[in-house]
């Protein structure tokens, strides 16, 4: 908790472009998040994951084992400002 006259600055939970849809929803779970940021290769910000995207592609017929969410998630035309993100550790037990 931030004390007075300070700001918390929130933690976004990542995922990398060539991740599994799998290991996203696996990752979702654990960390008990709706969506995550995709990063490119670059570290440079890609877009959003949701939990939704991920049911209608599978419904869709899109295999988690073996389909990117870089393939998943649109990439966006204008870069997005540079901000520091923060690494998230994935939790124990979390694939």
């Amino acid at each position: 908790m931030a004390s007075r006259g300070e700001t918390a600055e929130p933690t976004l939970a990542c995922i990398s472009e060539g991740e599994t849809l799998r290991e996203a929803g696996h990752l979702m779970r654990a960390l008990g998040v709706g969506s995550l940021e995709v990063l490119r290769q670059s570290g440079e910000f890609q877009g959003f994951i949701s939990r939704d995207m991920l049911v209608e592609t599978i419904a869709a017929g899109g295999d988690p084992k073996t389909l990117t969410v870089g393939e998943v998630v649109p990439v966006r035309k204008h870069p997005a400002k540079p901000r520091s993100v923060l690494p998230v550790r994935r939790p124990a037990g979390a694939r």
